[in-house]
């Protein structure tokens, strides 16, 4: 046989039988044990061991270790482990390990059982030496050369053990035997790869990982590994310390990559410098560098020992002459690489410094070491605590989209689920903020990411290029949380050449965007399949161009010389010796390392290069290799490797090439049809091999691309569309239905392979089906090009009558691929199948979505005409005949027949409008609403008409989703067009009411966005645009809408510019809105808003020419040839006109007016146009002052303009007065009329101050000053020219006041005070010296804070002449006032504060102030605009504000406020140079004497602590000697204060002697570190007793000859642990013995304990049980009655229900179960407990059963007595049967025959039949004893039918009867037979107690009525006998009867039946006479 299938079979159940059941382990134990004796027992933090005796029945002892989890609960990952160790034991020897003699358990807990040998474990013997041993060099050395023994043993078997450290090692110090443990992560592999998981999870110990296992190196871990640990415990033996101390996981690892360790010598000087150097040797980085087998350690530790027990000392000798491996080992460095290595590692630099996204292109041959390179980067990572995510496309999953990015994604979020709650928590928040609901989309992506940030609802439908341009940003978003400062990422997609067209789109968008400041992306393809015609290199291309930083790294072949180097050092020789064999290779592999690699493995295995162990050296034979004729071709090399590996191995290996690079195994094991034990057996070969990697022991992966495409090449060309089919329908049978859009992929990506194979019929329809639904998930992603390629192949499959019998599946893939080709740029296909879809369609519907495709097509194409036309050729179809350039009366028309529509209901009414159901309406709907845009470009009365169409189609048909967007576009329709604005903003509330109801939220921007356009008569409207507009973003991006959130901030900045806000925030507004618009990508709107944001730019003076927008990054004319006639293009027109009137430039913008006109159809923005009037009209004003010849043309038009905002004004005339009456000013100025003039103006200015619009206050006043100059008044008009400078300046517009300085430069000398937002800026030679001296001195020379803050909150006010001041702090992170000083008199009045600013000054200010940390400064502060809103300064009526920022160094400390009330521009510019001079010079102060403050309170709480004797407190010098100590601590020890000072005290004499070794420890501690982590230990107090501690200690500062120790008592802790263990006990035994079963859960119901009696009933043990769920063994309960349950016990209120346990031989039994929740400590647990109810049950439906007989009697019984009615009944229908019978026969006989006559009887006949048979079928189900029923009745029909039973014995009884059947009952629930009884008994016992009643007295009512809700009541009235009221309880007994022949059972039987049914049956007296029977059934709602 061959040897890989013998160590196949061998190691299958060794090495990969860690998923087996640990039970099927435990039942192992041996059956000889009798009994043990515990003899000693220490533990290492993880496990115990004990060592025992073991003497079985014939009295022979054996010592034994048991080894068993520290953890009560142990995770399974532990217990896999101590399994996992076992399974090596036929590995293990005794002579060198703990061998495993069982695996079994007792008491509930595995316990695994070693042989013990002896020795005692190092830890211990270390401990004896506190110091280390280097000064016991010979015990050292000993010991050091059995580890060293021992390892390679352990080599030698094919172990690497991963996990060496002193609590693993047994030694024997006298014999310097070791035997090592902890075999739990030992490995069989010779090499391993270690993913670059968390180093929380990580296998092994972190203090003793090599730098490999950390995953952080680009090294795989081999048997060197174990030889790094080797280091790590000898140099703690040897110094008593580790080389390395780290606080965290990641700080351990950065120890092992990146720290070199202090050698071994400078911590212990008497250590030989050899054997200092042999620890630094293993301790090296490289695995190369360290010793590279253990047997070399061995020889020079044997060595060293022989040197020092001959001759005392140890002379220095080289180090490994004999450390030559057997075993080839080639070296994982990078050679040749080390130039590409630091381009990479430069570029990881640039990204941690924040220099925006960087693509880094990899480039080279298959196999050159692409991903070598950039894994390199790994241990560059480590220092920033950088993230690393990598993706690898596959040559055979080319079709699934994205999927190189999910799997790095998911890796990323796959390390946050295995963080702890208390890490996740930060995670968790920042995903939930930055992806809000839209993370749906990514869940799709990534599907553990629902786990972090829980289940979000689904995502609103977008236009495709919105739905792209949503997903990519969602993915920048998601990479934004990881990619930060603290922690940059770097993401690697791997094989780029193969990637998908969405991969390439969102790389491009991430390059482009400048919002990944700490994002590097590392790309590496193949450049010999990488053409320039590759869609990679022109995207490149375009990424270039839009500013994104590539780099590129080309790999070349290695060189010769790498080579040598690399063959040198793997055969340990020189390269003179290796040169040859390099040269050969490096001929045969062109220099390709992987080629080289894998050529030089294949000779040991020919026998080509073997290991000389005479000279222990690697011998060759050149002539030998070359007539062996190797392949200059790697595949086929690859093929002959994999050739040779047993057939089950190459079977598997196919399969896993079909499947893509790698697999999960429960998939291989699924398509083998294998456990997993087979699995890992099939591809053990190939894994020894090298060949594929196991990953995590759950999934295979190939070792590289060149494997898998060899293992591919392996099947016949012909088998594999075979193979990938079969594949395919495995995957396809196995994936539940819920999971199968998550996995289609995969599944139609097999399927498609072998669709070829698949024959016409069911199988190939299915296969369209699934790739139509593939077409969709591919669409959700935005990944067109995918979506594409499927919907293709789903069409392919169609049968050829697919339109007629599969219609709906052939359109919708023909519908998908046309709109994918529209996407993936590809217009013609689009628009020749969407013709024949629309010739196609079967139903409107079909039609209108084929339509609303055409539209977006040809407006992507800017072909609105022919949208326009598509458009109305379906809207002909439905009766819509429109042109596209209707009239304004058919807008007229239409709007009419809206208001006939809405007649006299308010238009809110519109609100409770029924859902539209209409699908014709509904589709309607969806196309009008596409054509709104289109319309708006081709004609405004075609906008209107179809919006008002929608709204007519709303209140025809009801409320859609698109109805709220509908409502709000007629409201701005209805108000610029039909004047009517009040009618329009009650729409646009309608529609906005309406877009907040379930289900009407798809159009929720777009109806906000709309709304922004309203314009009402209310000052609020634009002073809410802002709120308005940052709603509609938010909104937007809630439902990923980015078209309107982008609108949204362009919007924002309208509203500002027409509120006049601060041009500075305008500003910061507008540029935060152009960087979300070209992040989004949307550069329309970058153009809306670069318009704007030069207008403000140009304003504030920052473009080189005032009024023009040219500047370094923008260019008018290119702006215009590029925007002209497009969207946008209006809104810049209309800037444009504004600047030009700024600038005074009036022929220009008289020109921008004209352009703007022309397209001002295209906006229906208010504020816009309203711009664009009030502009113009004072264009054309200044230029009738020099215009003769269009003077007429242009005063006609200035008044149209006036009129219009006139209209306006009339609604909202807070916006618009100001500018109506300005026009009306302008035009009384040009008519002559001056006195109506002076009067407009000076109201024009009056109500733009009223209602704080700065912008038009100072265009009134420019005009104005214009006016009174042009007649000559020159005082006036300066005064007006100074005050609109103000209002400019105040606004922020410092390039108009530069522009009116610059005209009239008397302005500057005129000067006032500072404008609002202004900072001072005044030289220091204007200033008093002495002022300057006095104040330096006076506020520098206080160190007390309040005299600090009298001293300068006094000069404050006196050097301002203010009236009131106040000194504002910043306290706990918010301003508070410290101080407040006042006038009286002559005297300034301190008073000192800590309290609110609210109310007592104006918080705007102070707000500014604070944000801005500039200077305000209010000349009167009710004429400012800028905080006259202020609630303060309205009520206050403070005149004259200052308030300036205290900062010093840049921070912020907190403000000086000052104010008059008594007089306006009281703080002069010149006063406050000195006013900052205090403020500056008071921040610095405060914030020292804020130190000296800190350092007197942090003494004096020091001081309390040791007063308030809460724990002891005591300080020693170095020998020991407590010097001084608190009282607690004397009482603790029991001594007094004198002996204290008598120096009596001894921290040595106080400890016990078992307690000193610790002490010792903590001394050496002290003295390294400076401290000691606090510990336990025991004092001894003098009177003998002993007193239990927790000591902390900590030396001084710069006397290191003292340290203070902080004592806790213990005492009581102490006795309380004891308490509540014996509690525990107690409780755990009250547990164990209750009859019940006992369930402990977690919140989520995983089972974390239970008792004796749940394990019993259920059939598991308690370890099978912990860790389930409820419904592991529920059977009777779902997940939605499971959901409520959960709810109503997290309301508070415990539960009890019935249900079904499932026992675990599959049985099941009833019980009763009752379930709370408390909580302890912060954690909340579930308690519930189970009664087994199966006898009760059983006993229940023996008296249901009996019940059911006995019923059944007594309706027998009513029937014998009811026998007469029955006759009656049957007799009457029987007789009518006789007489038209007989009448029939005469009509016959007749002559003529009277055949009419004769019908008519035969039909009587037939109806007579009927009835008798009715009556024996109302008789025969009364009488049938039947199962229960529940079916819905009619309470009424029941009392019929029973009546019609009946009423021929009341008759004969004289009853008169009467019913009261009320209309409309709701319909009741229940058993219509039994319902019958209980009536019928009801009646005949009503009939009988009135037979001694009087014949005319005898009257029965039977009534119904709907008594309460969810209730129906029947009642029985009677006329007999009172009802006896003592008697009323006994008449529902058994057996009671007041009938001589009565049974007493009919009530009883009664009352049982409608209890049954939920309902409740009574009796009570009918006053004068007789009784009323009454009962209650529940309707079917309830």
């Amino acid at each position: 046989m061959d040897d890989t299938v013998k160590d196949a079979q061998e190691t299958r159940k060794n090495m990969f039988g860690r998923k087996r059941a640990l039970a099927s382990i435990g039942q192992q134990t041996s059956t000889d044990l009798r009994y043990h004796e515990p003899q000693s027992s220490w533990s290492d933090g993880d496990r115990i061991f004990t060592r025992e005796l073991i003497r079985s029945g014939n009295g022979a002892s054996k010592a034994v270790l048991r080894v068993q989890l520290a953890a009560e609960h142990p995770s399974r990952t532990s217990l896999d482990r101590l399994a996992h160790e076992y399974r090596l034991k036929d590995k293990l020897d005794r002579e060198w390990a703990a061998k495993p003699l069982d695996f079994t358990t007792e008491n509930g807990r595995m316990v695994l059982v070693l042989e013990d040998c002896g020795g005692v474990p190092l830890p211990q013997l270390m401990a004896r030496h506190s110091h280390g041993m280097a000064g016991e060099l010979t015990v050292f050395l000993r010991l050091a050369k059995g580890i060293a023994a021992a390892v390679g043993k352990a080599h030698g078997c094919g172990l690497i053990h991963r996990d060496i450290k002193p609590a693993n090692i047994l030694a024997d110090e006298a014999e310097g035997r070791v035997r090592l443990t902890g075999f739990g992560v030992a490995s069989h592999l010779s090499r391993e790869r270690q993913v670059a998981e968390p180093p929380e999870v990580i296998a092994g110990s972190l203090a003793y990982m090599a730098p490999e296992q950390t995953g952080r190196m680009n090294r795989s871990v081999d048997s060197r590994s174990d030889l790094y640990a080797v280091g790590i415990t000898l140099y703690e033996m040897i110094t008593g310390q580790l080389p390395f101390t780290a606080s965290e996981p990641m700080e351990w690892v950065h120890c092992h990559v990146a720290k070199r360790p202090v050698p071994p010598f400078e911590r212990a000087r008497e250590l030989p410098g050899v054997i200092s150097a042999i620890v630094m040797k293993l301790l090296a980085k490289n695995a190369e560098e360290r010793y590279q087998t253990a047997a070399g350690l061995e020889a020079d530790l044997r060595r060293a020992l022989v040197e020092s027990e001959k001759y005392g000392r140890i002379a220095e000798f080289p180090l490994g002459t004999r450390d030559v491996p057997d075993r080839l080992v080639i070296p994982e460095r990078p050679y040749g690489r080390e130039r590409e290595i630091a381009a990479l590692i430069s570029a990881f630099d640039r990204v941690v410094a924040g220099a925006g996204p960087t693509l880094v292109l990899v480039s080279g041959h298959a196999g050159v070491g692409k991903s070598m390179v950039v894994n390199e980067l790994h241990r560059a990572l480590v220092p920033p605590r950088g993230l690393f995510a990598s993706g690898k496309f596959d040559q055979n999953q080319r079709h699934i989209p994205y999927a190189s990015v999910a799997q790095a994604l998911q890796g990323l979020v796959r390390v946050l689920l295995g963080k702890s709650e208390a890490e996740l928590a930060p995670w968790r928040a920042a995903l939930t903020e930055e992806l809000g609901a839209s993370g749906r989309l990514l869940v799709t992506l990534i599907p553990e990411l629902e786990s972090l940030i829980g289940r979000l609802p689904a995502v609103a439908d977008l236009p495709p290029q919105d739905a792209k341009r949503r997903f990519h940003l969602n993915i920048r978003r998601l990479l934004g949380v990881f990619a930060t400062a603290e922690h940059p990422l770097t993401l690697f997609l791997d094989d780029l050449q193969w990637l998908d067209a969405a991969t390439l789109d969102l790389l491009e968008d991430l390059c482009t965007q400048q919002d990944m400041r700490h994002l590097l992306l590392i790309g590496a393809y193949r450049d010999n399949e990488v053409s320039s015609t590759h869609p990679l290199i022109r995207r490149l291309t375009a990424i270039r161009e839009a500013g994104g930083q590539v780099h590129e790294i080309v790999l070349t072949p290695l060189r010769l010389e790498d080579l040598t180097r690399m063959l040198a050092d793997a055969l340990h020789c020189g390269s003179k010796r290796a040169e040859p064999l390099a040269r050969l290779v490096h001929k045969k592999s062109g220099g390709n390392p992987f080629f080289a690699l894998q050529f030089l493995s294949t000779l040991p295995d020919e026998g080509l290069l073997e290991f000389n162990r005479e000279h222990t050296r690697w011998d060759w034979d050149l002539d030998r290799i070359r007539a062996k004729g190797y392949t200059d071709n790697v595949v086929d090399l690859m093929l002959s490797k994999l050739r040779r590996l047993p057939d089950t191995t190459q079977a598997a290996l196919n399969m896993l090439a079909c499947l893509g690079n790698h697999a999960a195994v429960d998939c291989l094991a699924l398509i083998r049809s294998e456990n997993h034990d087979a699995v890992h057996a099939a591809f053990w070969a190939a894994a020894r091999a090298g060949l594929v990697l196991l990953e995590e022991g759950s999934s295979y992966r190939f070792l590289h691309d060149r494997v898998q495409e060899a293992a591919y090449e392996l099947i016949p060309e012909d088998e594999r569309a075979a193979a990938h089919l079969s594949i395919g329908r495995l995957l396809l049978m196995h994936t539940p239905p819920q999971a199968l859009e998550e996995n289609i992929f995969e599944i139609v990506g097999q399927l498609n392979c072998g669709g070829a194979l698949i024959a016409p019929g069911e199988e190939r329809e299915r296969l369209a089906d699934l790739n139509l639904l593939a077409t969709r998930r591919a669409k959700a992603s935005a990944a067109y090009e995918s979506a594409l390629a499927y919907a293709g192949t789903g069409a392919a499959y169609l049968p050829d009558d697919a339109w007629e019998r599969r219609y709906e599946l052939a359109f919708a893939l023909e519908l998908h691929r046309a709109e994918c080709e529209f996407l993936t740029g590809a217009p013609a296909e689009a628009q020749a199948r969407l013709a024949e879809l629309a010739s196609r369609a079967t139903s409107l519907a079909d039609l209108a979505r084929v339509t609303r495709l055409r539209v977006d097509l040809y407006m992507s194409l800017g072909r609105s005409d022919q949208a326009i036309i598509f458009g109305l050729d379906y809207l002909h179809r439905v009766g819509i005949s429109w042109s596209s350039h209707p009239t304004r009366s058919q807008v007229r028309q239409e709007y009419a027949r809206l208001w006939r529509q809405l007649g006299g209901r308010p238009i809110e009414t519109l609100l409770n409008s029924p859902p539209m159901s209409d699908p014709v309406a509904l589709a309607t709907m969806d196309v009008l609403t596409s054509l709104v845009t289109p319309a708006l470009f081709t004609n405004e009365n075609l906008r209107c008409l179809v919006i008002g169409r929608m709204g007519n189609i709303s209140l025809k048909h009801g409320n859609s989703d698109t109805s709220p967007y509908a409502f709000t576009a007629v409201g701005t329709v209805l108000g610029p067009y039909f004047g009517n604005y009040e009618a329009g903003f009650r729409f646009g509330l309608l529609g906005l009411d309406l877009t907040e109801q379930p289900g009407m939220e798809r159009l929720k921007a777009r109806v906000y966005l709309a709304f922004g356009n309203l314009a009402k008569s209310s000052s609020r409207h634009v002073r809410i645009g802002r709120a308005l507009a940052q709603r509609v973003f938010e909104t937007a991006q809630q439902v990923g809408d980015l078209t309107y959130a982008v609108l949204s901030r362009n919007n924002l900045v309208t509203y500002l510019l027409a509120a006049g806000e601060p041009l500075s925030q305008v500003q910061r507004d507008a540029e935060a809105g152009l960087d979300f618009a070209r992040q989004a990508g949307f550069g329309v709107a970058v153009g809306f808003i670069s318009g704007q944001l030069q207008l403000i730019r140009t304003l504030r003076g920052l473009t080189p020419i005032f009024g023009s927008f040219n500047d370094e990054g923008f260019d008018e004319q290119q702006f215009e040839l590029k925007t002209d006639g497009k969207p946008g293009s209006c809104l810049y027109w209309i800037r444009k006109l504004q600047a030009c009137v700024f600038a005074g430039d009036t022929s220009t913008a008289l020109s921008a007016a004209a352009k703007a006109e022309s397209l001002l159809w295209m906006t229906p923005a208010i504020f816009e146009r309203a711009e664009y009037h009030f502009y113009t009209g004072l264009s054309l004003a200044s230029a009738l002052q020099g215009s003769t010849t269009e003077t007429a043309l242009y005063r006609k038009a200035i008044r149209a303009h006036r009129r219009q905002l006139d209209t306006w004004a009339a609604h909202c005339p807070e916006i618009f007065a100001s500018r109506a009456t300005l026009l009306g000013a302008e035009i009384a100025r040009l008519g002559s009329r001056e006195l109506h003039a002076e009067r407009l103006y000076e109201q024009a200015i009056q109500l733009a101050r009223a209602h704080a619009l700065p912008h038009d206050e100072a265009i009134a006043y420019e005009r104005a000053f214009a006016f009174y100059r042009a007649r000559g008044f020159d005082q006036i008009a300066r005064l007006y020219l100074q005050n609109a400078r103000r209002c400019y300046l105040s606004w922020g517009a410092d390039g108009k006041v530069r522009q009116l300085e610059g005209a009239y430069p008397q302005l500057r000398d005129g000067q006032s005070a500072p404008a609002a937002t202004s900072t001072i800026e005044a030289p220091i030679e204007h200033l008093d010296l002495a002022t300057v001296i006095n104040v330096s001195q006076a506020v520098s020379s206080e160190i007390v804070v309040d005299k600090l803050i009298d001293t300068v909150l006094r000069m404050a006010v006196e050097q301002a002449g203010a009236e009131r001041g106040l000194l504002i702090l910043s306290r706990g992170g918010e301003p508070r006032i410290a101080a407040e000083a006042t006038i009286r008199g002559e005297a300034v009045l301190i008073e000192l504060r800590n309290e609110a600013i609210t109310g007592v000054m104006p918080e705007s200010v102070l707000n500014y102030v604070l944000r801005m940390r500039e200077i305000v400064s209010l000349d009167d502060a009710s004429a400012e605009n800028a905080f006259a809103a202020d609630p303060y300064i309205r009520h206050r009526a403070a005149r004259s504000i200052l308030c300036l920022p205290l900062i010093n160094h840049a921070k912020l400390i907190g403000a000086l406020y000052l104010e008059n009330t008594l007089a306006g521009r009281v703080f002069a510019p010149g006063r406050i140079p000195v006013l900052k001079l205090i403020a500056s010079q008071a921040a610095s102060t405060l914030e020292i004497t804020g130190l000296y403050r800190d350092l007197a309170e942090r003494e004096a709480r020091i001081g309390r602590l040791v007063e308030a004797n809460i724990i002891g407190i005591f300080i020693r010098d170095i020998e020991g000697r407590i010097i001084e100590a608190n009282e607690a601590f004397l009482q603790m020890v029991g001594y007094s204060r004198d002996e204290l000072l008598a120096g009596q005290l001894l921290d040595k004499e106080l400890t016990p002697p078992e307690w000193r070794e610790r002490d010792d420890q903590a001394a050496t501690e002290l003295r390294v570190t400076g401290s000691v982590r606090p510990f336990e230990k025991v004092y001894q107090r003098k009177d003998g007793g002993h007193v239990p501690v927790m000591i902390g200690e900590a030396s001084f500062e710069g006397a290191g000859s003292q340290a203070v120790a902080f004592v806790l008592d213990l005492s009581e802790s102490k006795k309380a642990e004891e308490r509540l263990r014996a509690s525990e006990t107690r409780f755990r035994t009250f547990v164990d013995h209750a009859t019940d079963a006992f369930f402990l859960h977690t919140d989520d119901l995983t089972v974390i304990d239970v008792n004796r009696q749940a394990c019993e009933s259920l059939g598991y043990s308690r370890e099978e049980l912990i860790g389930m769920h409820p419904r592991d063994f529920d059977g009777a309960i779902d997940e939605k009655a499971l959901a409520t349950l959960v709810d109503r016990v997290d309301a508070g209120q415990p539960m009890t229900f019935e249900t079904l346990h499932r026992r675990k031989d599959g049985t099941t039994f009833p019980v009763e179960v009752r379930v709370g929740k408390f909580r302890q400590e912060e954690q909340w647990f579930r308690l519930s407990l189970a009664r087994d109810i199966t006898d009760r049950r059983q006993a229940e439906d023996a008296i249901q059963l009996a019940r059911a007989e006995l019923a059944h009697v007594s309706r027998l019984t009513t029937m014998g007595e009811l026998v007469a009615s029955i006759a009656h009944e049957v007799r009457q229908p029987l007789t009518g049967l006789v007489s038209s019978g007989n009448a029939c026969l005469r009509y016959l006989d007749a002559d003529p025959r009277d055949i009419v006559s004769a019908r008519r009887a035969i039909e009587r006949m037939i109806n007579d039949a009927f009835r008798a048979s009715a009556v024996i079928d109302r008789i025969r189900a009364m009488a049938k004893k039947s199962p229960e029923r529940r079916d819905r009745l009619n309470i009424n029909d029941i009392v019929s039918e029973t009546i019609a039973l009946v009423s021929t014995d009341l008759e004969r009884s004289a009853v008169s009867l009467r019913t009261n059947l009320s209309d409309g009952l709701p319909l009741v629930v229940g058993d219509q037979v039994q319902i019958q009884q209980v009536i019928l008994n009801l009646i005949m016992n009503a009939n009988d107690a009135m037979a001694t009643m009087p014949k005319g007295a005898r009257e029965l009512i039977v009534n119904t009525e709907k008594a309460a809700p969810n209730t129906v009541v029947v009642a029985v009235r009677d006329s007999g006998p009172i009802l006896d009221l003592a008697k009323i309880g006994d008449i529902f007994e058994a057996f009671y009867s007041t009938k001589p022949k009565g049974m007493g059972m009919g009530l009883t039987i009664s009352r049982s039946i409608i209890e049954a049914h939920k309902g409740q049956l009574w009796a009570t007296p009918n006053a004068p006479h007789g009784a009323i029977f009454q009962f209650t059934l529940p309707t079917e709602e309830k």
